[in-house]
């Protein structure tokens, strides 16, 4: 059946790829089709305008650092349908998954790794950051809410403060409103539904997204090891998978554009997930579980030459709760209580910048944040209780040129806390120097070298759940230092980049086992460890013809950490993620059609468990096919082929005991949109 089932959505590709465009594509029907139109479906833009790099607007060769764009239509064309998908095939980026999407499983949320650094990457919604206790929830962000995600990679934490060590993600969604209804169906149960309505002032967008059961999507080891009792322990031990039962996704839009300059918006995430785990040998239920994240956001912006500012609220629920079942023999449900985690953020953003002549730019900015955090339950006793602190900080950048060719970037940014919970406060200063030389209008080479932190959560301190954790208040925040050498082109209709880039962590926050006397697993706790990574990226976008796109990239590093033992003595370095990544994807439209393939390929692989040392594993290659016919401007058809050649790859980075979490088989989203 599975056999089948992925020689159908090949036929199903091959189909939109090559027999509708010669019913609908010919030369004749299309010769009278206006340029713009080719235009507006076209993925690249090979010189876009970049904001978030420097918080000052550039073209993307006149910014000193590693940058990556995905416009509108980029994404649409790599098959996502959320934030979480649209970043799976950007150079340099290695996911961490572990259902569909980009769900979460307990507070496991998926995971964008930047340059083989994890939990470091800071997302932002329009400037507005959306990381609360170090988890974001954005795999509800919905594709047609967005105009464009522009990715900053290495330290910003000059720009944007703790948590952008790996780098930033800053998603920005559509101010204007458009008029749509798109309902859709695929296989694995899947459902889309998704309506707007708006002018040039208002909009509100509503999307939600369904999948349905998909089984072993997990195995926690392999070979399989047969289920056990412990008689005297009552622990029980063996090989279990997890099989996810549906998952529903849910976005909420609302946009209001007081002036050119003012704006205001709320957006609403929520995913629900029911899932359960089964012993792997005799498939009884090990146990039942549901998964539930909510994040509000609510932003205020303003923006003339000269002033920037924001104002938000952003707050995050997680909670998990539901049964277990140790019985082999009969279906017997005992409820385990329900965690619940709650996370809220107030803040103010400012920034004014001082233009002195032609080539003085000044800016100076604060901010401010107050931060809550409280769990509330696990298995049904209460938790740590409410905890708050307040974060200042203050920064200051100089973007001075010296001649036609010549400019550097020099950065510094204060941070401190006051008010935290039993005085656990910290401060730190990091600075950053950047320099650019022009070879001519559209070449140029630039270096980079800068430091970063991340300050420890309220959750890493004192951590609690279904499986416990261990408090550890004294953890330190993590340091990093950050060196890029990198050169831009535009070339005709060819965009070139290539970074050599170097980082060091000091002090990295990361899970820890605790075991016990036996050697056994009894608990968890965060605790410091050091990182590093040296590594050349290089990629290339082209616009070959009026209908024709393509991009291919490939990364090659060395992402290590160092590991301790359980006295707290270090035992070396060892490797995670991948050595090496290719991405790559071509795009062809003509008239009202359009079609699209996109890959990414991460070899080299190491597994980096807390519970025991790294180990090899093998490749994932994560493939998207679209393809859009739209008959009239009114009308559009549109079909998302994901996982194209039904590999069954391990989209994890951190189980043990050659564990794994696996990518969904062959599946397919088609969709109907009317637009009005």
């Amino acid at each position: 059946m599975k056999t089948k089932m992925s020689k159908g959505m090949l036929m199903t590709a091959l189909i939109c790829g090559t027999i509708v465009p010669a019913l609908f594509g010919g030369a004749s029907a299309y010769a009278a089709e206006k340029d713009e139109v080719d235009e507006a479906l076209s993925s690249f833009e090979l010189n876009p305008m970049v904001i978030t790099a420097t918080r000052t607007e550039k073209r993307d060769v006149d910014v000193p650092a590693s940058t990556e764009v995905l416009t509108h239509q980029q994404i649409v064309n790599s098959g996502a349908t959320n934030a979480f998908d649209a970043l799976r095939a950007v150079n340099g980026i290695d996911v961490n998954n572990y259902f569909p999407g980009g769900a979460p499983m307990t507070t496991m949320t998926s995971d964008i790794n930047i340059r083989g650094f994890g939990k470091g990457t800071l997302i932002m919604v329009n400037g507005n950051p959306i990381n609360l206790n170090n988890k974001f929830v954005f795999d509800a962000i919905p594709t047609e809410s967005i105009e464009r995600i522009e990715i900053i990679k290495g330290g910003g934490s000059i720009q944007y403060g703790s948590e952008a060590m790996g780098g930033v993600v800053n998603i920005i969604t559509k101010k204007k409103g458009s008029n749509y209804v798109t309902v859709g169906a695929g296989n694995y149960g899947q459902r889309k539904a998704s309506v707007g309505v708006g002018n040039d002032k208002f909009h509100v967008n509503y999307d939600f997204k369904r999948w349905g059961r998909i089984e072993d999507l997990s195995i926690s080891a392999r070979p399989v090891v047969e289920h056990k009792v412990n008689k005297k322990s009552g622990n029980h031990s063996g090989t279990y998978d997890y099989n996810l039962i549906k998952n529903d996704k849910r976005s909420l839009d609302v946009g209001y554009n007081i002036t050119d300059k003012l704006t205001i918006g709320y957006n609403h995430f929520e995913s629900y997930v029911d899932y359960r785990s089964d012993w792997a040998d005799k498939q009884d239920m090990r146990n039942l579980r549901n998964t539930y994240t909510k994040e509000d956001l609510i932003q205020l912006n303003y923006t003339d030459d000269y002033f920037k500012g924001h104002i938000w609220y952003n707050q995050n629920n997680i909670s998990y709760g539901g049964y277990d079942n140790y019985k082999t023999s009969s279906v017997v449900l005992g409820p385990v209580g329900r965690t619940q985690k709650k996370a809220k953020e107030f803040g103010i953003d400012l920034q004014k910048d001082f233009k002195f002549g032609e080539k003085s730019l000044l800016t100076v900015g604060t901010d401010y944040r107050h931060q809550k955090y409280d769990d509330v339950l696990a298995k049904g006793e209460a938790g740590e209780g409410e905890k708050s602190r307040n974060i200042y900080s203050a920064f200051v950048q100089l973007d001075q040129k010296f001649s036609k060719k010549d400019s550097i970037i020099l950065g510094g940014r204060g941070t401190w806390t006051g008010g935290a919970f039993n005085g656990q406060n910290y401060h730190n200063f990091s600075g950053s120097f950047q320099y650019l030389h022009k070879f001519d209008e559209n070449k140029s080479l630039f270096a980079k070298a800068a430091q970063s932190f991340i300050m420890p959560s309220f959750g890493e301190m004192y951590p609690v759940g279904l499986l416990g954790g261990s408090p550890n208040p004294d953890l330190k925040p993590a340091k990093g230092t950050h060196y890029e050498l990198g050169y831009k082109a535009v070339n005709g209709k060819y965009t070139w980049k290539a970074t050599l880039f170097h980082m060091k962590v000091k002090d990295n926050i990361s899970a820890d086992t605790v075991k016990g006397v036996d050697g056994t697993v009894i608990d968890y706790k965060y605790t410091n460890e050091d990182f590093k990574n040296t590594g050349f990226e290089m990629g290339v976008e082209a616009k070959a013809s009026k209908h024709l796109d393509w991009n291919l990239a490939f990364t090659i590093h060395n992402p290590q950490y160092k590991k301790e033992s359980p006295d707290n003595k270090k035992i070396g370095w060892q490797k995670k993620f991948g050595r090496y990544q290719i991405t790559g994807g071509i795009h062809y439209h003509i008239g009202k059609f359009r079609t699209s393939f996109t890959g990414s390929y991460v070899g080299g692989r190491w597994m980096s468990p807390s519970t025991s040392d790294s180990y090899r594993t093998k490749p994932y290659f994560l493939t998207s096919l679209t393809a859009g016919y739209a008959p009239t401007k009114n009308h559009e058809i549109n079909l998302i082929i994901d996982n194209v050649l039904d590999r069954r790859d391990n989209i994890s980075n951190t189980m043990s005991s050659n564990g794994a979490y696996f990518t969904t088989g062959t599946n397919f989203l088609l969709s109907y949109t009317y637009k009005f």
